[in-house]
Parts: structure tokens; sequence; C-alpha cells
């Protein structure tokens, strides 16, 4: 592996949490709550079509926009607040002193990026290059391979896709990765798990940042 691509929300940053708060905010008054079932087919994909399956899993009478301007706004209060998931800063950090190609690919939009990852603005600047979802160059959002395949030629025109690590902690983002030819290790955070049995797409499936062995995957070990 020459190069290591990372998804943001849920994976770096703990902002599930905060989507979920946001949400069952908005559901109050309609007397319904956020399902865990709703959430999961709602990870790692890009705002609008999120929050359609929401609208419509929940027969909720708001529009894409009335909906998404109540999210907008307690977002922006919310956002600010997010911490980064154990392990997260030390693998960046790691790779980053080991000189190891990093890039960040996240379905946010720009404009919550930046919100999200305003107090963390260090960590983040270590990445070689960061693709959102509403980059223009990203036609199609995850479980497309592109916003992966971006990520990757603007961290390096030689990278080819298999030397390429991608880290994900939603199943479109496996998914994403798979179709863009890339290895993938799936985080998956267990407060947001399902019921069923877990079958993955990813190479390597841990629950957390701080199993991940770099050496596995012939990257320099932890020092």
């Amino acid at each position: 592996i020459k190069a290591c691509i990372f998804d943001m929300d849920g994976l770096l940053l703990d902002t599930e949490t905060i989507y979920s708060q946001v949400t069952n905010k908005i559901l109050e008054p309609y007397n319904k709550t956020f399902p865990i079932e709703t959430k999961l087919k709602m990870m790692g994909r890009d705002v609008r079509t999120a929050t359609e399956i929401l609208l419509a899993d929940l027969d909720l009478p708001l529009t894409f926009d009335e909906y998404d301007n109540q999210a907008t706004e307690l977002k922006q209060i919310y956002f600010g607040m997010a911490m980064m998931m154990p392990g997260a800063e030390r693998l960046i950090r790691h790779l980053n002193v080991h000189s190891i190609p990093i890039a960040l690919a996240t379905s946010s939009s720009k404009q919550m990026f930046e919100i999200k990852t305003a107090a963390h603005k260090d960590i983040f600047g270590l990445f070689g290059s960061i693709t959102c979802g509403d980059d223009p160059e990203v036609e199609n959002s995850k479980p497309a391979p592109d916003i992966f395949l971006t990520a990757m030629r603007r961290l390096d025109n030689g990278l080819e896709p298999e030397d390429c690590l991608v880290f994900e902690d939603a199943e479109n983002g496996v998914e994403a990765a798979r179709s863009a030819r890339m290895s993938s290790v799936w985080v998956q955070d267990l407060r947001f798990a399902g019921d069923g049995p877990v079958e993955s797409m990813a190479t390597e499936h841990i629950t957390s940042l701080l199993e991940f062995d770099p050496v596995k995957y012939g990257l320099p070990a932890y020092d």
C-alpha cells in the first residue's frame, strides 16, 4: 500500500451521534424517533439521498428543502463540537511522519467540512488532498467509486487503485472502495450496528481505529 484515503464522518470525527441528535430534534413535533435501520441506510450517502431516505422511511410531510433548512441550522450549532474518534489522530500523524500520502474523501459539503473540522485544523491540514461531496469533479456519490478515484488522482497522478487503502465506517463507502478496486478497512461503530449478521465486502473489519495494524499492509509500524 502506497497511500491511504479516509472517510470523515463517523470514522475520524464523532459526528454520527450529532446527526442522530439533529434528526431527532426535527422529528419531535411529529412524535417520531430516528430508527437505527433508517440511519444505517443513510450513512455514507450524500445529503440529498440520505434526506430522501429519511423522509420516505418515516413518511414525513416535509420537502427536501424544508427538512434541509432546519437541519442545516441545527448542524451549524452542533457540529463545531465534534470530537476526534479514538485512534484517528494517532494514525493520521503516524502516516504523515512516515511520508505516506493521505487523502480525505467525505460526502459532506465543503461548507459542512469547514464547520466540522474548525476545532481540528492542525490534523486536517496534514491531508495531501481533500475532496468533498459537492465537488464538481465528483459526479456520482457513494456507493459509486467517483469520490475515491478523484481523491487518489489529486493526491498523486502516478497512483493506481491497487496502491490505495480506504478507511470507512459505512457500508456504502466500503462498496464504493470495492467499485474503485481499492483495498478497504471497515471500521464499524458498534453504537450504530444493526441486529443482522455482519457480512462485509471490506478487506478487513475492525471496530475501532485503535485496532488497526499498519504492518499488515506493508506500512510502517507504530513506534
